[in-house]
């Protein structure tokens, strides 16, 4: 090729790359806006003179600068798109409703009531009647005493009281029954100070009435002295006493003493009938005064009453000896009186209580018992309970009274928690439980003991509350939270949550009723976007 051609084509690339540059200025200033030109570092440089070197330079230079306009265009283009977007949201109102929490937890059935029966006397056994499994009624004849025995044992029992019952009388004579009531409650020392008081009453008496009586005497003595003076002119004393043909009744009043005159003068007579009935007066006096009487009588109840009391001393019981043989009497009495009430009822044989299960037999039939052996064991069907333990994520969930659907071999009963532990245990993997007493309301003969029954506990239960899907509520590092709409708005709600179930949760606090929830995807919303309501474009 020749120079001109080479320098023809030359020209030709230069301004061929020229055109390339202007037309991607003008492409990036219609597509973005953008004043910013492309150039050469240096216009006054004839292109005809640079190198190729230094041509390629520049137009990689030029093809970055092309690169990154795009770039920013695209860009720009974009966040203006997203300003320009509209963000659809679904959306929830909030109301009230009802919530409940309901926990499922097995456990096993058993009895809240087991009976061992004891034997309560001694005598052999006569027939057993039930075995272990059996359900019984209540009522049924469960074993039976051999009834010879049980009469051998009642009058034994009965010989006993009798026995103690004379040992204890033997201390008192029935002679001195009587005089035991002189001395009821006197000790010897208060019986001795009493005779003493009584000797000491009597022998005052006693001088009163010697008092009185020498008094008496002394008045007789005296009228006789006087009958004997009374004729003092002649008789003598010595012829006092001779009174001729018997006439002691008379003093006769002579003279002289001469056996000539011996009869009695009127006055004599007189004076002599006036003394002898005065004499007669004291003599009677004497055996009829009525305070010597009474003197007497009173010596005589005090010598009935000392009778007695001696007597009483002489049969006093040394107290402690008493004490003792009374006590054991009325012990023996009353053992062997609740031993014979015991036997009357064996008689009858043993019977059950209630409905239930035998759980045990210990006794054979034959055997001879002793008072407190073991005969058999009882559950009770009639009080049965399910037995169940509690993790401690759910013990505040329970509580006394709260019902509880229960199933045991497919059939539905009901119950009621009655009983929580207040002592936790541990189970074999370590974890902390709380045993808890389910009680079955309606028990029937269809349970079995020892059997796994499902309950389903209505735990915490809140009505006319505040209510939302777990799902509608979000949580991070400042708690639970939802995102509802306000005015186009996204607003988020911090929410305090109460009962809470798998599916839904009580708000206690945070929104209120007719408040818009956003139920949507959240992931992308932030607090302050503008959205809009789906349900509001569908109206």
């Amino acid at each position: 090729m020749s120079n001109k051609e080479n320098k023809n084509s030359a020209e030709n690339a230069q301004q061929e790359e020229k055109v390339t540059v202007a037309e991607s200025s003008a492409e990036i200033r219609e597509t973005t806006g953008s004043t910013v030109e492309i150039y050469d570092e240096d216009d006054s440089i004839d292109l005809h003179d640079t190198p190729k070197k230094k041509k390629k330079l520049k137009k990689r230079w030029i093809v970055l600068a092309v690169v990154a306009l795009l770039i920013a265009f695209f860009v720009v283009r974009g966040i203006n798109a997203a300003k320009n977007a509209i963000v659809l949201v679904d959306t929830c109102e909030a109301t009230m409703g009802d919530i409940e929490n309901i926990l499922s937890i097995s456990g096993t059935v058993e009895s809240a009531e087991t009976k061992t029966y004891f034997s309560d006397v001694t005598a052999p056994i006569d027939e057993i009647n039930v075995k272990v499994g059996d359900k019984v009624t209540s009522g049924s004849m469960l074993y039976t005493y051999d009834q010879e025995s049980i009469e051998l044992a009642k009058k034994t029992a009965e010989l006993n009281i009798t026995q103690a019952k004379g040992s204890y009388n033997s201390l008192y004579s029935g002679t001195a029954a009587a005089d035991r009531k002189y001395a009821q409650g006197m000790n010897a020392e208060q019986i001795n100070a009493r005779l003493d008081a009584i000797t000491a009453e009597i022998d005052a008496i006693n001088n009163k009435i010697t008092e009185k009586t020498n008094r008496i005497n002394q008045t007789i003595k005296d009228i006789q002295n006087t009958m004997q003076d009374v004729n003092q002119n002649g008789i003598g004393d010595n012829y006092e006493q001779y009174f001729e043909n018997g006439n002691t009744g008379f003093i006769t009043r002579t003279e002289d003493s001469s056996d000539d005159n011996k009869d009695a003068s009127p006055e004599n007579r007189q004076a002599s009938l006036a003394l002898q009935q005065t004499l007669t007066d004291v003599q009677y006096k004497l055996n009829t005064d009525e305070e010597i009487q009474a003197w007497k009588n009173q010596i005589t109840a005090l010598q009935e009453e000392q009778s007695h009391l001696q007597s009483a001393k002489a049969s006093l019981v040394n107290p402690g000896t008493a004490q003792s043989s009374k006590a054991q009497y009325e012990s023996t009495e009353l053992t062997q009186n609740d031993t014979i009430a015991k036997l009357e009822k064996a008689e009858a044989g043993v019977k059950a209580d209630f409905n239930g299960v035998v759980t045990a037999v210990s006794a054979v039939e034959g055997a001879t018992v002793t008072s407190g052996t073991q005969i058999l064991s009882m559950a009770n069907l009639d009080d049965v309970q399910v037995s169940i333990s509690v993790s401690k994520s759910d013990l505040p969930k329970i509580a006394i009274g709260q019902k509880v659907d229960i199933t045991i071999n497919g059939k539905a009963y009901n119950g009621e928690i009655t009983q929580i532990s207040g002592n936790a245990t541990k189970n074999n993997n370590g974890v902390a439980i709380v045993a808890t007493t389910i009680k079955i309301t309606n028990p029937d003969s269809d349970i079995i003991l020892g059997v796994e029954a499902s309950n389903k506990i209505h735990a915490e239960k809140a009505e006319n509350t505040m209510v939302l899907p777990y799902e509608y509520i979000q949580t991070d590092s400042e708690g639970d939270y939802v995102y509802v709409v306000e005015n186009n708005t996204v607003v988020r709600k911090n929410v305090t949550i109460g009962i809470a179930t798998s599916t839904d949760a009580q708000i206690l606090e945070g929104i209120k009723s007719g408040d818009k929830v956003i139920t949507s995807d959240v992931s992308t919303l932030t607090e302050g976007m503008v959205v809009v309501d789906s349900s509001q474009m569908n109206g």
